[in-house]
């Protein structure tokens, strides 16, 4: 069964009074009996158009109430979507179509579509670009695709193993980002009905072009649950508002808004009683850290869930409701394996010993688009994928992410976490956001550096105290601190350490 099968039976079965979707900043909202006739005359002219099982089509843009109909209305016809942050450069942007060819490209905003039509430019072909406000811009009005709902039209994918419903960007923190391919069967693995009177009202903060949001679109709509989005990245005072208004009961999330709220000297004036559960994805949160965000926010009272995967292979372990530990990222995930191996000698480790995750999972990617070399090499020879990150995992089976092993900080012989001593940082009452990095050092291999966001005045000579006196020696901030407005993002939320290196 196709996730497009998925989609129609739910959006056929669903009850049509109940709201489906609501845009956060304009309060636009679509019940399911709108969505199921908006997604489906739009794909009835995306079939008209040729757009089919094999077209590419490429949604450029954060969110928005016709992203995610363009988004529905592609997978329903069997089309490949591949979603990209707008944010992201001409070049970036020139890189990722020139590798996915796609035959339409949706995009909003001036300064997007001034970007598309550049990188395009890059292409052998002249890709559609279809657009709100075709008087603004001259290429094809959303609007106008629609044609009127077909009575008996539904998906025709003929493969469901093979078929590719989805490529994702890479992070791109080692380069510029590859082209992940997602079959149907990835998607599902991902993407099921959550349980019943567990969360009937979603807020998610994720864009399109994460896993989270996209895997969110289609849980939501398979579980007859409201969904409320937003159109750009919001300030935490701005989401604590949302979750009030509409009585959010589960919010999915990155770790940056969690630690920004621990920040926000008036959250308690907000009411967010009504979450029943948090859901965090695209970075691990440490055990330090959820520790302070439930003494300080949530008083132990609001679950919060981490999963922990890789866009090519999907979720290795998940949290459960009422089995679950802090700091850990769940139990492993029916049919993963996962083994801890020594970084230096690549020998076995065993329960509590710190090292390299290596996994095997039944539902990995179809490949890297167009790169049989950077596909071949995920795996080693025995199968398993060398995730990149440190972890260990407990006698009772919970694994724990600390860090990458690129982002360890080498102090003489010593191996120092930076997301430790972010940690620590971001407990002082001034700091908002840090990210500490390694700077060479001609003897000592790398000194440990912090990046500052602080909301308050404080000096870099005190935040160097605060850390020396909660760590031991080796681990001090010896390369010092420096104050910054904005720390630099990857369109998946991780902090851009080459860059501020």
């Amino acid at each position: 069964v196709s996730v497009a099968d998925e989609l129609f039976s739910a959006l056929k079965n669903n009850n049509g009074d109940v709201v489906a979707q609501r845009e956060a900043e304009t309060g636009r909202e679509l019940t399911y009996k709108q969505l199921r006739k908006d997604s489906l005359s739009l794909a009835q002219g995306l079939k008209a158009e040729g757009v089919g099982e094999g077209t590419v089509v490429s949604v450029v843009t954060f969110n928005s109430q016709e992203a995610q109909l363009f988004v529905l209305s592609s997978i329903l016809v069997g089309a490949t979507v591949a979603p990209l942050d707008s944010a992201l450069t001409v070049d970036e942007i020139g890189h990722f179509i020139k590798l996915i060819k796609p035959q339409i490209i949706f995009a909003e905003g001036d300064e997007t579509i001034n970007k598309i039509e550049q990188a395009s430019k890059l292409l052998t072909y002249a890709p559609k670009i279809v657009v709100i406000d075709a008087q603004k811009h001259s290429h094809t009005c959303f609007q106008d695709l629609k044609q009127s709902e077909c009575a008996d039209f539904k998906p025709d994918i003929k493969n469901a193993e093979d078929h590719v419903s989805f490529i994702l960007p890479t992070s791109g923190t080692t380069g510029l980002p590859k082209g992940v391919m997602m079959s149907d069967l990835y998607i599902r693995n991902l993407a099921f009905p959550l349980p019943e009177n567990v969360c009937l009202s979603i807020l998610t903060s994720s864009p399109l072009f994460w896993v989270t949001g996209i895997i969110t679109l289609i849980s939501g709509i398979m579980s007859e649950f409201t969904v409320t989005y937003l159109r750009r990245p919001a300030k935490e005072k701005t989401l604590l508002s949302l979750i009030q208004e509409h009585k959010i009961q589960l919010w999915v999330t990155a770790p940056t808004a969690l630690q920004g709220i621990v920040a926000l000297s008036n959250r308690n004036t907000y009411d967010y009683t009504s979450l029943k559960m948090i859901f965090v994805g695209g970075a691990c949160l440490s055990t330090q850290s959820i520790l302070q965000i439930q003494d300080e926010v949530f008083h132990h009272k609001v679950p919060i869930m981490q999963a922990y995967g890789m866009t090519e292979v999907g979720i290795v372990s998940a949290s459960k409701i009422g089995f679950n530990k802090v700091g850990a990222t769940g139990l492993l995930a029916k049919g993963c394996k996962c083994k801890i191996e020594n970084v230096e000698t690549g020998d076995p480790l065993g329960p509590g010993k710190k090292g390299e995750i290596c996994v095997k999972v039944p539902y990995v990617m179809k490949g890297y688009v167009n790169n049989p070399e950077a596909t071949a090499a995920l795996f080693d020879k025995d199968g398993w994928v060398h995730t990149g990150d440190i972890g260990y995992y407990d006698e009772e089976g919970y694994l724990f992410v600390i860090d990458r092993i690129k982002e360890l900080i080498k102090y003489k012989s010593y191996h120092i976490s930076p997301t430790e001593l972010e940690d620590i940082l971001r407990k002082h009452p001034a700091v908002k956001e840090a990210v500490v990095v390694g700077v060479p050092h001609p003897t000592d291999g790398d000194h440990a550096f912090a990046f500052v966001v602080s909301n308050k005045p404080v000096s870099e000579h005190e935040l160097v105290q605060y850390v020396a006196e909660r760590v031991t020696e080796t681990k001090q901030l010896r390369g010092g601190v420096r104050f910054v407005q904005e720390i630099p993002y990857t369109p998946t939320g991780k902090p851009k350490r080459k860059t501020l290196r």
